[in-house]
């Protein structure tokens, strides 16, 4: 396992204030405290979580997705075409939530597609042309309408 070099750091620079803190037990008890939350930070800033929102439809999907802080793409969004996929890859924090809203043929659907607090696998999308499904077998999210026959 490789050791993020910061928390590297808060390990020596605790260790070297414990062994001058004469096993002063606040003192031992105020470091530990601050290393636990330093270790906590450090692992928490290196889960990485992604989203993929897959085009398994016939029709070409325009999708605006974003978050609080995030735009996925520019303003006029992005257009995703059969057979093709949006991702992107962003540091989970406890708060976050990514929702997309797409046009489909005439009509438009919004739904998230990352809450932190969900839990599991949940950033993969699939758009097939009979509704969003939250992965392959995954449950289908909404039903897609389409004033064009397929």
């Amino acid at each position: 396992m490789l050791i993020n070099r910061k928390l590297l750091v808060v390990v020596v620079c605790a260790c070297l204030f414990l062994q001058s803190a004469h096993a002063n037990p606040f003192v031992i008890v105020g470091a530990f405290s601050y290393v636990l939350s330093s270790i906590v930070k450090v692992i928490d800033h290196s889960q990485k979580s992604t989203v993929i929102v897959e085009n398994h439809g016939r029709h070409h999907a325009h999708l605006w997705c974003a978050s609080k802080d995030d735009r996925i793409g520019d303003k006029d969004g992005v257009w995703v075409q059969p057979g093709q996929s949006l991702g992107w890859s962003f540091h989970k924090k406890k708060n976050t939530q990514f929702w997309c809203t797409m046009d489909w043929y005439g009509r438009r659907y919004g739904w998230d597609v990352f809450v932190a607090n969900w839990g599991g696998q949940h950033g993969r999308w699939v758009i097939r042309d009979d509704g969003i499904y939250n992965g392959d077998n995954g449950p289908k999210r909404m039903e897609l309408e389409s004033n064009i026959p397929v």
